[in-house]
C-alpha cells in the first residue's frame, strides 16, 4: 500500500470472496465522504478527483448484513467463537466497523500513508489495528455491505484463534503502554 500511486487504493483477500464488482459501492461512498470533508457542494468533479486523494478516508467492506444468515447455516461453536471474537475486537479497538475482518477495503492514499506507515501487525488483525488508528487520526471510516461468498478451504483455523488472542493483546498493550509510536 506504501508504494501505490493511484488515488484510492483497494484492499482485497486472494480468495475471491469478496466480487470486484463492489469496487464502485466504496469508490462512490469514500467520494460522497470527500465532498463532505471539503465542502463541495456544486463545484465541478474534476477538482474532487485532483484532491480526493489528499483527503485521508478509509471504507470497510462489510458483511454484517449477512450475520443472520451466516448465525442460522453456522455451528453454534463458531457462533460462539464469532461473538466472542467481536467482543474482544470493541475492546481492543472500539466500535466503529461491526466487520473487520472482511477482506475488501478501500482507503485513500492520504489515509493509506498515515495507516500503513504506522501499522504493527502483519498476519490476522492488521485489520482491527487499521481501525484502531483510524480512530486515533480521526480518518472517517465507511463501512459498506458488500457481496461476499463463502470460499470452500477459506477459513480461519481453530488453532489461529490464539495467535489472533495473542495479536489483539499485544496490540492494546503495545499502545496503550506507548510501547508502539504513532507518527503522524
Amino acid at each position: 500500500m506504501l508504494h501505490s500511486r493511484g488515488q484510492l487504493l483497494l484492499m482485497l483477500d486472494a480468495d475471491g470472496a469478496t466480487k470486484v464488482d463492489d469496487l464502485e459501492k466504496l469508490e462512490k461512498q469514500i467520494q460522497a465522504s470527500a465532498r463532505k470533508e471539503i465542502n463541495f457542494g456544486n463545484e465541478l468533479a474534476g477538482d474532487l478527483s485532483s484532491r480526493i486523494s489528499d483527503i485521508p478516508i478509509a471504507a470497510f467492506g462489510s458483511r454484517a448484513h449477512l450475520e443472520k444468515k451466516a448465525l442460522s447455516t453456522r455451528k453454534w461453536y463458531r457462533n460462539v467463537l464469532m461473538k466472542g471474537f467481536h467482543i474482544v475486537v470493541l475492546l481492543a479497538a472500539g466500535p466503529g466497523i461491526r466487520d473487520t475482518q472482511c477482506g475488501f477495503k478501500m482507503f485513500t492514499r492520504a489515509a493509506a500513508r498515515k495507516l500503513f506507515t504506522n501499522i504493527h501487525l502483519k498476519r490476522w488483525c492488521f485489520d482491527v489495528e487499521l481501525v484502531y488508528l483510524c480512530k486515533w487520526f480521526s480518518i472517517p471510516m465507511i463501512e459498506i455491505s458488500v457481496n461476499w461468498s463463502e470460499i470452500p478451504g477459506s477459513k480461519v483455523n481453530l488453532l489461529s484463534i490464539p495467535n489472533m488472542l495473542w495479536e489483539l493483546a499485544l496490540m492494546s498493550v503495545g499502545y496503550r503502554c506507548g510501547l508502539w509510536k504513532i507518527h503522524a
